[in-house]
């Protein structure tokens, strides 16, 4: 009896999933449910009491922002500690350096000295680690839901707040099997609201499910609701329209006409499509009309551009380029001169030991000195020079002018910015993946990736 029963149930399924193939492609409206993209009850990775909560209900959060910590006196003081003890090694681990310069002690006792110094840098970073956990961050950007603890409650396992992700919005709907096969991903369709005066609403199909429930003949359908502003909560019921083919084709052209409406308040599918010209290319008169002048760029290196353009002789009308040059002040950290190479490779070697990043032996008239970075601010390279100090060496800032030439290439050809991209691609030239294609009247506001 039950074996027919599954039979029955299995033989109604599949000639619905077979009517499904000749029904017209107007799916009527649904009922669905808006729900946040995704709820979090945030848990400390330790134990411990809280010590302060820095948001409370309806609060907006952003990703990594520290919601709540734990106390922390005694972490704290592990830090300073092992901060101290580093201090005191890298003195000692400095010290017999010199000793061992001038052969007073062993090549072991110095190399004991730097292992000291090593460890003693990894229990710092091993305390800050400590320190860290006592801070709650947020793994999401979002919304506060609830708080569940307040400040001197113990955490253990309990979670400290709900967290909920409101951009973008889940739209759930449950559809009749008779509508299998007719709802693809990436359709879009119109989600009206039971309560609020939400308009035009367009969401994208994002999920269909390749599983049927047959006790119910239905099947689960998850699309995607953008929501920037946070206008639109979640929870709302609302209904779904999805798009036809022409409906579909239509708002595609429109969305891609770059006329800079939200893709919330997306135009009515009924409104006639506007072609709008635009905003990166130009018309040229003349004889070549279906031509287009861009620009593109930028390029540090004047040959590698005249290489390029040599690579799309035949694919372009013309091209002419030109350049720009900026004068920049600079902050460049350094050492004293040093007489002799040696020096400067020993002293060099000695820094990177100590965990001096970012170096370099630079040649002088007078010698050699070891370059410790070069940075657009004084105050950033100042910065440099204590904390170079604290590794106990000594350094100064010195200031010099930057000359910085780019060169672009307006070229004239009847290409699509695709068609152009992707012929540079093809042209084996190196360093032409992150180009800007630029209208050649449009001001340059961005150099992006020099090449």
């Amino acid at each position: 009896m039950k074996i027919a029963t599954r039979l029955k149930t299995i033989l109604f399924t599949s000639s619905l999933l077979i009517s499904s193939a000749v029904l017209a492609d107007h799916v009527p409206e649904i009922d669905c449910l808006i729900e946040p993209n995704m709820m979090i009850e945030l848990s400390s990775s330790v134990s411990g009491v809280l010590d302060t909560i820095t948001v409370d209900r309806s609060d907006t959060i952003k990703k990594g922002q520290i919601v709540a910590t734990l106390k922390s006196d005694v972490e704290q003081v592990k830090v300073k500690a092992s901060q101290e003890t580093l201090n005191v090694s890298r003195v000692e681990q400095k010290r017999s350096r010199e000793l061992y310069r001038d052969n007073a002690i062993t090549l072991s006792e110095k190399e004991q000295s730097d292992h000291e110094a090593v460890l003693n840098k990894l229990e710092v970073e091993h305390a800050q680690a400590n320190l860290e956990l006592r801070n709650i961050r947020s793994p999401i950007d979002g919304v506060v839901v609830d708080r569940y603890l307040m400040p001197g409650e113990f955490t253990e396992e309990k979670p400290v707040l709900k967290l909920a992700q409101l951009d973008p919005l889940r739209v759930e709907v449950v559809a009749p099997v008779t509508y299998f096969g007719l709802i693809k991903t990436g359709v879009h369709a119109q989600v009206k609201t039971e309560f609020g005066s939400f308009e035009n609403l367009i969401a994208e199909v994002v999920v269909v499910d390749k599983v049927v429930d047959a006790a119910s003949g239905t099947f689960g359908i998850r699309l995607e609701l953008q929501n920037k502003d946070y206008k639109i909560p979640g929870g709302l019921k609302c209904t779904v329209r999805f798009f036809d083919d022409d409906e579909e084709a239509d708002y595609a052209r429109l969305h891609s006409s770059g006329n800079g409406k939200s893709a919330l308040t997306a135009p009515s599918i009924t409104e006639p499509s506007i072609t709008e010209p635009s905003i990166t290319e130009q018309s040229i008169p003349g004889d070549k009309q279906n031509s287009i002048c861009r620009r593109i760029g930028p390029f540090k290196k004047k040959d590698k551009l005249i290489a390029l353009m040599n690579a799309l002789e035949n694919e372009i009308h013309a091209y002419e380029i030109s350049d720009e040059t900026t004068v920049s002040m600079s902050h460049r950290v350094t050492t004293d001169t040093l007489a002799t190479r040696e020096e400067a490779e020993s002293l060099k070697t000695e820094m990177i030991q100590a965990g001096v990043k970012d170096i370099a032996i630079m040649k002088r008239s007078a010698g050699y000195s070891i370059s410790l970075g070069l940075f657009s601010s004084e105050h950033g390279a100042n910065r440099h020079k204590e904390n170079i100090k604290k590794l106990g060496y000594d350094s100064h800032v010195v200031q010099q002018k930057l000359n910085k030439s780019i060169y672009w290439a307006e070229v004239t050809a009847d290409k699509s910015e695709d068609d152009l991209s992707a012929l540079v691609t093809a042209s084996g030239v190196k360093g032409t993946n992150n180009l800007l294609y630029q209208s050649c009247t449009t001001e340059i506001l961005a150099s992006g990736n020099i090449q």
